[in-house]
């Protein structure tokens, strides 16, 4: 019997994320119907399939995932909003682990805390996910704040972050 994980991700990508990278998420996460001509997540599935019809998940409250264009800043451009809350089994986990924040991160205008994951029977969490700079982290609740997350990649510098925040707009330009 595999166990399942509750996956939550919440972040807003940035005004200049590609609709061919906005599409391929739909298709990951369900909101698509049919598989990109062109996708840059490697696999031949989508990243984090539903596992159940709508409605009859055993997730308190029901799996959810929205992927909706918001203005959270009423005189700055739009942004793309992803919140996602899903039951992962732990065979496809840390595949999904180790390629979808990394490939969310470069897009991301989340810059912090940008998702958890906790196993379904547990109350605590098992990892919290970060994003910073393009580059995604990992950490679990004992780490913290005694050592900083840890890189899903070993070039990326030191996390550094102390709070949560959408980064500047002005320093979107630069990135990609």
């Amino acid at each position: 019997m595999s166990l399942h994980y509750e996956w939550t991700l919440s972040l807003w990508l940035r005004p200049d994320t590609p609709d061919a990278v906005l599409t391929e998420l739909g298709w990951h996460v369900g909101l698509e119907p049919g598989r990109p001509d062109e996708c840059t997540l490697e696999g031949a599935a989508p990243a984090l399939p539903e596992d159940q019809e709508r409605g009859t998940s055993c997730l308190p409250g029901c799996e959810v995932t929205s992927l909706v264009q918001q203005r959270p800043f009423g005189n700055r451009p739009l942004l793309t909003g992803l919140f996602l809350r899903r039951y992962v089994l732990d065979d496809h986990m840390y595949d999904v682990m180790c390629t979808f924040p990394k490939w969310l991160a470069r897009w991301s205008s989340t810059e912090g805390w940008i998702g958890c994951a906790r196993e379904e029977l547990d109350l605590k969490l098992w990892l919290n996910f970060y994003a910073s700079g393009g580059h995604a982290y990992i950490a679990t609740p004992e780490q913290l704040p005694q050592e900083p997350p840890e890189p899903l990649v070993a070039s990326a510098p030191a996390f550094r972050l102390r709070q949560t925040a959408v980064t500047a707009f002005d320093d979107l330009a630069g990135r990609s």
